[in-house]
């Protein structure tokens, strides 16, 4: 009886936060209802009694809620990438004894990362005795860090991003998972384009824009004209924003972390393939130069060595395969990876 009650309150306490979600939805609603509201009121009020509204208790609190529902999609998002397995910082105890984060296990080059430890341990790592036992019988547990198929992530990825749209990395990975494993690039370009709308300064959502559309333009219906050439307007904005966000993070002793890292220099990669592809070598090969200086990334030198080629009129093996310098997305958990200083 009382393993039946135990279960119960699991089950209630696992499933309680999704029971509020329509709750959540309606307060996000509301919320964009009464921001239209005010547009339309400018007419009426100035500029001060507007920005006062906004700051208004009602509405600072239903932006909260709207933040917390946010929050509430994104760690159901992360339970179901691993497989239902909920993750957790160690306790003091616990790293005593030796527990730290897990490596996730064959991720995609620039996204492997740690975790927690699982809420309920396995078996080699639990201290527990029958505690440890019963906890496993009422609670998902894994022994590796794996992670499930990513293309079930994506409509949590889009529920989360309503209820907030200022997520950038919810942009970059959600069109990764929709162009690569669901083979919709379409929908990926949308989603892209959304991202840029509502995060005009965001280097990531655009590095991940120009990427879509130099590798898919076939399935986007584009020629490959038309793909470099908005690759490479998309990049050529991209670039002097991620500079001036290094700078910003920089000033305050801070910096990218590995993926944003990996962005930054590909944006210069792939901008300097898209001139290339397009016959403006000499902007190619400028790109090539700057990107080399400031991210020490050697693909850029290959890169160079390629523009150049196809500027005097060369062709050899090298250059007739420009995809020799695009750096695979998937590589093996100890493959080594180029990544350059990055700083």
């Amino acid at each position: 009886m009382n393993r039946k009650k135990t279960i119960r309150y699991a089950l209630f306490s696992k499933y309680f936060p999704l029971v509020l979600l329509p709750g959540f939805a309606l307060c996000g609603l509301l919320a964009q209802h009464f921001q239209g509201k005010f547009e339309t009121m400018r007419v009426s009020y100035s500029a001060t009694e507007i920005e006062a509204a906004k700051e208004s208790i009602a509405l600072s609190l239903m932006g909260q809620i709207q933040l917390t529902a946010q929050s509430l999609v994104w760690l159901k998002t992360l339970e179901y990438l691993h497989n239902g397995v909920a993750y957790r910082m160690p306790t003091n105890a616990e790293e005593e004894r030796g527990f730290r984060a897990q490596n996730a296990v064959g991720m995609a080059a620039g996204l492997d990362h740690q975790d927690g430890v699982p809420l309920a341990l396995n078996e080699e790592l639990d201290w527990r005795g029958p505690v440890g036992k019963f906890h496993r019988a009422i609670v998902p547990y894994m022994p590796n860090h794996r992670h499930s198929d990513p293309v079930e992530l994506i409509p949590w990825y889009e529920l989360a991003l309503r209820f907030n749209p200022n997520i950038e990395r919810l942009y970059s990975m959600g069109a990764f998972f929709m162009a690569d494993f669901a083979q919709q690039p379409e929908r990926a370009l949308k989603l892209l384009e959304a991202g840029i709308a509502a995060n005009p300064w965001s280097f990531e959502v655009r590095g991940a824009l120009g990427r879509l559309l130099f590798e898919k333009y076939e399935q986007l219906a584009l020629s490959e004209e038309q793909a470099y050439e908005r690759a490479a307007v998309v990049l050529s904005q991209a670039i002097p924003l991620e500079k001036k966000e290094k700078e910003r993070l920089e000033k305050k002793k801070k910096h990218f972390d590995d993926y944003e890292k990996q962005i930054f220099r590909e944006n210069y990669l792939f901008l300097a393939r898209a001139l290339t592809e397009l016959g403006r070598f000499d902007e190619a090969l400028a790109v090539c130069d700057e990107g080399h200086e400031v991210t020490g990334y050697n693909h850029l030198k290959v890169q160079r060595r390629i523009t150049g080629r196809r500027m005097s009129g060369e062709e050899d093996e090298e250059t007739s395969h420009p995809s020799s310098v695009n750096e695979k997305k998937t590589v093996a958990p100890d493959a080594p990876e180029d990544k350059g200083d990055g700083e």
